[in-house]
């Protein structure tokens, strides 16, 4: 009896062996690294654009986020407490190679980024083979929200995080014969790094969906077990943002919290799923 090879796009995928999964995802990763690769490059031509608009952005007095403090302290506490000046940004390059690293840095970030949803998507096409029918149609409308929590995450850790961070390091002297004069790498590093950590952890009732699935979390686990779950949080805040300053971690925690509530409601969703099945 001949093989169905209409199923997705590689032939005979219901009924491949080990090694045939690994070839097929070889080649998924392969689509993905080639993606990645001319976003890259793409991205590379207009690095200098990207570094002092976007990069460079959440450092300067009118950035969104600095404003939206500064209106959210008068509003609330009827107070200029938050509008700060962002302090003065000095830069300097202490290796050869250091901006132009910076710049691939840059351009491989923005690669990534605009990415990201092809990277879920190709993720998704590798274990559908898995899946019944029913959950193929349920994780597929699911893929939109991956991506959105991931562009949340990051857009949140950009407009907000990364400017209260910065202007608390920025702003804090141990001495004042210390002058704060950061290399390129560290200001790259700072901005990219902590926006990309917050959209990962955003993603977090996606995990606990997929732990809630496989059966390793139930939600009455992660009901009895939320203290647990508030010191970690708060762990992953902590390196998720640079500054040592409790308000940041706790504008980051926040919204994990929230997070972790709503992945308490689908576990509970896909418990009952399981039941009806």
């Amino acid at each position: 009896m001949p093989l169905d090879q209409t199923e997705g796009e590689f032939p005979y995928e219901k009924n491949m062996g080990f090694f045939d999964h690994i070839d097929e995802l070889r080649a998924r990763l392969y689509r993905v690294a080639i993606l990645v690769l001319v976003g890259t490059i793409v991205a590379f031509f207009f690095v200098e654009w990207i570094f002092e608009h976007i990069v460079l952005s959440p450092f300067k007095p009118g950035f969104w986020g600095n404003r939206f403090f500064c209106e959210a302290g008068r509003y609330l506490f009827n107070t200029d407490a938050l509008c700060w000046e962002p302090p003065l940004l000095e830069m300097q390059s202490q290796q050869i190679q250091g901006q132009f690293v910076s710049a691939f840095k840059i351009a491989l970030v923005v690669g990534f980024v605009v990415a990201f949803p092809y990277i879920i998507y190709q993720i998704w096409s590798f274990v559908k083979p898995a899946l019944s029918e029913k959950e193929i149609k349920k994780t597929k409308n699911s893929l939109g929200i991956v991506s959105l929590l991931f562009f949340t995450g990051l857009s949140f850790a950009y407009f907000f995080l990364v400017p209260l961070a910065s202007n608390f390091l920025l702003g804090y002297q141990l001495s004042p014969q210390i002058r704060n004069i950061p290399t390129i790498a560290s200001v790259t590093g700072f901005v990219t790094f902590m926006s990309l950590a917050t959209g990962l952890v955003f993603e977090l009732p996606v995990l606990i969906y997929i732990l809630a699935k496989i059966g390793l979390v139930s939600a009455e686990f992660l009901t009895k077990n939320w203290r647990y779950a508030v010191v970690i949080i708060f762990i992953i805040a902590g390196i998720a943002t640079p500054s040592p300053d409790v308000f940041s971690q706790l504008l980051l925690g926040t919204p994990l919290l929230l997070l972790y509530v709503v992945g308490i409601q689908v576990a509970k969703r896909v418990e009952k799923q399981k039941e009806n099945d």
